[in-house]
């Protein structure tokens, strides 16, 4: 089976939200079918032609902004480019307020078997406040859709600890999201970025205590419902972990397409021009830029780091023997657990997962 993957990357969105830092801008309608042209070429043009693809993620922005015949028109390139026949998760981004039946069935149609949509919250206010352009309703609303449409495996995002938020209304927000009964969800702790709205007007975080006494009911009512809390901000049903991420976690290789997006391959860490007027005037075929070599140092450490960010932690065999008494004293405080040969961290260890990831760092 295919170890590859594609990340293809649509930086529309209609408005900023208030917290976003990604790479992403209003569309106008011509520029959108300019950029699913040059995002095609790209894909064609592709150095890796002839290469069976294990999963296809199609992010943002917001790629539900494309119609119907630009999703069919990547599609076609896709199927040009790379074969397909062993994809095991084909996802795409979506935000509730543009799911339309049409817009879903089509997808389906096109083999596309994964959605992950943006909900956030099911509080009207705190929508308005994040800058969202839908409603609960709405998110409700598109769930059922897509749902009607054949999709059986959708994740929906969720954000905690954000202003004003208190745990009665996370809770809230969590027994609405388990009512849905998505396949997958995605929780994340709102993070205050500098240039973004709320940073540039002065919002700030919930304090750590706050911020923890949310990840941990999160954790406890997600798992509770049956929801495997397998890496730090993600949660599963039984066997629907989501492929495509946890290539980015088990140090995969994948290819990137669209500018702002990121791959990896053979060692090497690279970029595509964070400039859409320039990915477009040259119709897709731009210059990647290497951001790292990964040599093995950097192999080893990355993946230190990102196996505890999963709940099956690492091979005891990766950390310096000298370092065990560290271990033994998490698991007696209650952040990691040493079972079959394997360390990993706990709900409480992956809250303070960075300080124990930098200890466990292996010597140059």
């Amino acid at each position: 089976m295919s170890n590859l993957s594609a990340y293809l990357h649509v930086p529309f969105c209609r408005r900023k939200c208030n917290y976003c830092d990604f790479f992403s801008a209003p569309p106008a309608p011509e520029a959108v079918s300019s950029y699913v042209n040059a995002l095609c070429s790209q894909i064609r043009a592709s150095s890796c032609r002839g290469e069976a693809l294990r999963t296809v993620y199609v992010g943002g922005g917001t790629p539900s902004l494309l119609s119907e015949d630009d999703f069919t028109a990547l599609v076609a390139a896709l199927l040009d480019t790379f074969d397909l026949t062993s994809c095991v998760e084909f996802t795409v981004e979506c935000n509730p307020e543009s799911v339309t039946e049409s817009w879903a069935k089509r997808l389906y149609s096109l083999g596309v078997n994964r959605i992950s949509m943006g909900v956030q919250t099911f509080s009207d206010a705190a929508l308005r406040r994040l800058g969202r352009l839908h409603t609960a309703a709405e998110a409700e609303k598109a769930f059922r859709i897509l749902r009607d449409a054949g999709f059986s495996n959708i994740s929906m995002d969720l954000m905690a600890a954000l202003p004003e938020q208190d745990l009665s209304a996370l809770e809230s927000d969590l027994d609405r999201m388990i009512s849905l009964s998505p396949e997958h969800i995605s929780v994340y702790l709102l993070k205050i970025e500098p240039n973004t709205p709320f940073g540039l007007t002065g919002v700030t975080e919930q304090d750590e205590e706050t911020q923890r006494k949310m990840y941990l009911l999160t954790h406890q009512k997600l798992t509770k419902a049956g929801y495997e809390h397998y890496e730090i901000s993600n949660f599963a049903k039984q066997g629907r972990r989501a492929v495509h991420n946890c290539v980015y976690w088990t140090g995969g290789e994948y290819l990137a397409f669209g500018p702002g997006a990121s791959g990896f391959r053979d060692g090497v860490r690279y970029r595509i021009p964070e400039n859409t007027a320039e990915f477009c005037r040259l119709n897709g075929l731009v210059s990647p830029f290497v951001e790292e070599r990964v040599d093995a140092y950097a192999q080893k450490a990355e993946a230190i780091f990102l196996g505890l960010r999963m709940s099956d932690g690492i091979p005891l065999a990766w950390i310096d023997c000298k370092k065990m008494p560290f271990l033994q004293r998490l698991c007696e405080e209650g952040l990691g657990v040493l079972a079959d040969q394997r360390f990993s961290l706990t709900a409480e260890g992956f809250l303070v997962s960075d300080g124990i990831v930098s200890a466990l760092m292996p010597d140059k």
